[in-house]
């Protein structure tokens, strides 16, 4: 008689956020959103118009420069809002660095590094990456 063993079920497990400890501020770790296709498909829409503009602005006048760097701060602060979940160990004017209060006075470095670790979990060619 021939003997089946079939393998026992496993679980797997998936965390949507990458931690990350911050190489600009120890102590601080952040969170990123991994994309799944669909939240991928939302951020491309959310930034497209934006990319778009930006790439017909360069080649302009100072004014149309103007805007495409405005464009490019918009964009980041899309990237942040989208990918950024949560931050720990920051406090700001004695606050709780929440996800908001970091775009709005947070340590411009540390944001930096949050966008281009949200660059990486979504997984953006390098094309895609020199527009932001």
């Amino acid at each position: 008689m021939t003997k089946f063993t079939s393998p026992s079920p496993r679980s797997c497990s998936y965390s949507t956020v990458v931690w990350q400890e911050s190489s600009v501020l120890p102590g601080v770790r952040f969170a990123v959103r991994r994309s799944s296709l669909s939240q991928r498909i939302e951020l491309a829409n959310r930034v497209r118009e934006l990319t778009l503009r930006n790439e017909f602005l360069r080649a302009g006048d100072a004014a149309d420069q103007l805007e495409a760097s405005l464009a490019d701060l918009l964009a980041r602060r899309v990237y942040l809002q989208w990918g950024l979940a949560e931050i720990k160990g920051l406090s700001i004017d004695g606050l709780p660095a929440e996800v908001e209060l970091a775009i709005e006075k947070g340590p411009e470095d540390l944001l930096e590094e949050a966008i281009g670790a949200i660059r990486s979990a979504t997984g953006l060619s390098e094309d895609e990456r020199k527009n932001f």
